[in-house]
């Protein structure tokens, strides 16, 4: 009777490893499809269009501003401005009063994993191809000092996006 009891028992550890083993091999390919896929996100980048900044290099506290920001349509394809997107830290000592053409909507978000903030405005707006869409964002400078930040200008997809590291001197 010793036998049947001791080939049960080695059954049951057989079953407790292989569903450890199963357990493991799931939890790892999980873990290594998620790195894929926030490295997939992190590759994406607007290669359907070119986008011109010009942006205020100085400038001084209580100036108005008006600067530009103008996408062209490099593809064959229809291609949407969905977003503008300033990081806190460049707008700290801007305002932002209008934009033209006017933005849909203006929201702040906190990027997963990310340090700083950032400054949305939706546009949802077509470009068809070949054609460059500008966009004129006008207000004035609140408060002195050396500000940068990041500007992305996001088409098709909120992470398909060009980037832009910007900084701009209020006196």
């Amino acid at each position: 009777m010793e036998s049947t009891g001791s080939k049960s028992s080695n059954k049951t550890l057989l079953w407790i490893a292989g569903g450890c083993i199963a357990i493991l091999v799931c939890g790892v390919a999980i873990f290594l499809s998620g790195f894929g896929g926030l490295y997939w996100l992190g590759s994406q980048v607007a290669e359907e269009v070119t986008v011109n900044w010009e942006l205020p290099v100085d400038m001084n506290v209580d100036e108005t501003f008006g600067f530009r920001i103008a996408i062209t349509n490099i593809s064959s394809a229809p291609a949407e401005l969905l977003n503008i997107e300033f990081s806190t830290n460049y707008l700290k000592g801007l305002l932002v009063e209008t934009t033209d053409p006017p933005y849909i909507n203006t929201f702040e978000y906190l990027p997963v994993g990310g340090e700083e903030m950032f400054q949305t405005y939706s546009f949802n707006m077509p470009i068809a191809p070949g054609e460059t869409l500008t966009i004129a964002f006008n207000g004035r400078a609140v408060l002195a000092g050396d500000f940068t930040g990041s500007i992305l200008v996001c088409i098709n997809s909120v992470v398909n996006c060009k980037t832009n590291i910007v900084r701009t001197i209020i006196k």
